[in-house]
């Protein structure tokens, strides 16, 4: 299972409420390659990518690519695959699905009166799997998909929050109840190393679990931002990045700064190879970490990059303007 994640902050919370006829089927528009798109997957030898008004778009070598029919128009934010089967989520709490390697997709799930985005999928298998995103909305599977559960971490409450909380519990657990769900953070990232799951979430909320998401042990930072990204990267470095060019490294039980020169949000961290890693951002951030060198620069449109993949030497990204590509070692084209 590829392990890669994003988000673009400034987009995604605020129209949330206007994709509301999710059970609609999306519009195929001839420059679908060229608008927003929100997170792209490498699958078996083809790339598929997620986007704004329900677009997913397939490609064999990241230059043509074909837009498929969706069952939705709400806004589409991450897909994940494993085996052939896919899942795309995105407003409305919708879940959309493909069993055959991404070429048709079913609508599995949607719930628009939650007024609450999905912002990250991930399946362990072909059957289990998790669905994240807004005030702490937290979704699993364990049929692929065919029904999915609600559940509530509290544990992943602010610590100011949960004073307030635990009394509130004590006096009316209905209300506790409610106002959980309206009190959690945003859930924006989620990913995992094959043994442990990492959580990047709002107000500094950085997060780690054992046991498949079924509890979680917060990572405590000094900082009250949000982060968009956390992974455990192919250099074997523990990194999460977020809102004003901040980036952080897990050293010895605790979150160290890394000095990203900018002050632009990053929305995704790629690994390149076992020595370098991309972090990618708004206004065409590209942050390369190679070992102990860290360098910055930007797009010259400074159009905001949103997720990418590595394959043959390529980075193959996705931004507000649709695909990019450049040579992994190289300039952007």
């Amino acid at each position: 299972m590829p392990v890669k994640k994003s988000i673009f902050s400034a987009l995604l919370l605020v129209p949330v409420f206007v994709f509301g006829q999710a059970s609609n089927n999306s519009f195929l528009a001839p420059l679908a390659s060229e608008s927003l798109l929100l997170d792209i997957a490498h699958h078996n030898g083809h790339f598929v990518a997620v986007g704004e008004r329900g677009h997913i778009l397939r490609s064999q070598d990241a230059k043509q690519w074909q837009q498929l029919e969706v069952p939705t128009l709400a806004t589409l934010t991450a897909v994940d695959f494993e085996q052939n089967h896919a899942w795309a989520v995105g407003h409305d709490a919708t879940i959309v699905t493909s069993q055959d390697g991404g070429l048709t997709w079913q609508l599995q799930y949607q719930a628009p009166e939650l007024e609450k985005p999905l912002l990250d999928v991930l399946f362990f298998d072909e059957n289990h799997g998790i669905a994240i995103g807004a005030y702490g909305l937290f979704l699993r599977s364990k049929d692929g998909g065919k029904h999915w559960e609600k559940e509530m971490h509290p544990e992943l409450l602010n610590p100011d929050d949960i004073e307030y909380m635990d009394e509130l519990k004590q006096e009316d657990e209905d209300f506790y109840l409610q106002e959980l769900q309206s009190i959690l953070p945003n859930l924006n990232r989620v990913s995992f190393d094959g043994s442990k799951l990492y959580l990047a979430g709002e107000k500094g909320l950085l997060a780690s679990s054992d046991d498949l998401g079924l509890t979680w042990q917060r990572m405590e930072i000094d900082y009250i931002g949000s982060f968009f990204d956390i992974q455990l990267t192919a250099s074997g470095r523990l990194l999460a990045a977020g809102l004003r060019g901040n980036v952080f490294e897990w050293q010895d039980e605790q979150w160290l700064a890394i000095e990203s020169g900018t002050s632009f949000t990053f929305n995704s961290i790629v690994s390149v190879d076992g020595n370098t890693t991309l972090i990618l951002g708004n206004n065409g951030a590209i942050l390369r970490l190679t070992g102990t060198k860290v360098d910055f620069k930007q797009t010259d449109d400074n159009k905001a990059l949103i997720s990418a993949v590595v394959s043959a030497n390529s980075v193959i990204a996705v931004s507000e303007v649709g695909v990019k590509t450049w040579a992994s070692e190289g300039q952007h084209e």
